[in-house]
């Protein structure tokens, strides 16, 4: 009798340690997820849980074209990168007046070409961008058009953040080959950024609707490489071509805008004769997805009444008229 009372109570006490070693073991996993023990978490892999659809965390499908922001509204699935807006995009119309001067006549080509803009952001708001142009009349070609252009650099939209980075929107032509695009590339301008707005109490005082703001921006930029009117390179790596501007852009209500900038070159004998004193633009422009804008920008050649100008016979239909739409990925 007591050989088996001694047995039951064995059993029981094993019974037991096995029970509070299992309650144990789950109080300890619980706690080593929930608590941040150094060299315990990173050896518990939690589950995650799967990414639900985007019309399940809505509670709803976004069924209305004004409301769709990117392809998720639209796939309503957050996978591929939908919705991340890794990769922006525009197509759009491009055309104005190009003047050209063959020696013996002055007479005008209409530029007809489609524009291709992406944006892909790599890291935070750092992103490579590129626009190439398919061209529908090759005579309308001048010093200051291109084939394509691109840079690469922080593009924060937020107000008060510095941007930097490096561009290129000289004459890239297609057919240039290695050595020209190099020489090319050091004439592209680094430059660095800033932007604000104007402060919020006196912006609430003229706001007309939600989309009414003005944005002051001030850049500096300097390329190592220059050409002047006649083909002929100059500068290097501390004797480049630095250029300050400023400028500010006014949405007045619905999207619709004006802006302008001035600005300043250091040296007068770098600016070359399609270096603008001021540039100027108008238009509409969402940037939405599933948008469409129409804007103007005039951002070459102009100059102030008492500064001497190449082109007397540039103007105002020499700007870029622009139809586009947005996509975002």
């Amino acid at each position: 009798m007591t050989s088996g009372c001694t047995r039951l109570r064995a059993i029981s006490q094993w019974l037991c340690g096995k029970i509070m070693a299992k309650t144990s073991l789950r109080i300890f996993t619980f706690l080593a997820v929930i608590l941040p023990v150094p060299g315990l978490r990173a050896q518990i892999i939690a589950e995650e849980e799967p990414r639900m659809l985007y019309y399940e965390s809505t509670h709803q499908r976004i069924r209305k074209l004004r409301d769709m922001k990117d392809f998720r509204d639209v796939f309503h699935k957050d996978k591929f990168l939908l919705g991340r807006k890794r990769i922006w995009g525009r197509i759009f119309y491009h055309t104005g007046r190009v003047m050209i001067d063959d020696g013996r006549e002055l007479y005008p080509e209409i530029r007809q070409a489609i524009g291709f803009y992406t944006r892909i952001r790599f890291f935070e708001e750092f992103s490579f961008n590129t626009t190439f142009f398919k061209d529908f009349n090759p005579a309308a070609t001048a010093r200051w058009t291109s084939d394509y252009n691109y840079s690469i650099g922080r593009y924060h939209w937020k107000p008060k953040r510095f941007n930097f980075g490096y561009e290129n929107y000289l004459n890239n032509k297609y057919s240039d080959n290695w050595e020209v695009f190099r020489r090319k590339f050091l004439e592209g301008y680094y430059f660095v950024s800033y932007s604000h707005l104007l402060p919020k109490k006196v912006m609430d005082k003229i706001r007309i609707d939600s989309t009414s703001q003005i944005k002051f921006s001030y850049v500096t930029r300097y390329a190592i490489k220059y050409r002047d009117e006649h083909e002929v390179t100059h500068g290097g790596l501390f004797a480049g071509k630095p250029t300050f501007g400023a400028g500010m852009r006014y949405t007045i209500v619905w999207n619709i805008y004006i802006e302008g900038a001035v600005y300043l070159y250091v040296s007068e004998e770098k600016k070359q004769p399609w270096d603008p004193d001021y540039s100027y633009g108008f238009g509409y422009f969402d940037w939405r997805h599933f948008r469409f804008s129409l804007t103007y920008g005039n951002w070459a050649i102009n100059r102030f009444p008492w500064n001497k100008t190449a082109y007397p016979y540039y103007g105002f239909p020499d700007g870029d008229f622009r139809f586009v739409v947005n996509w975002i990925w």
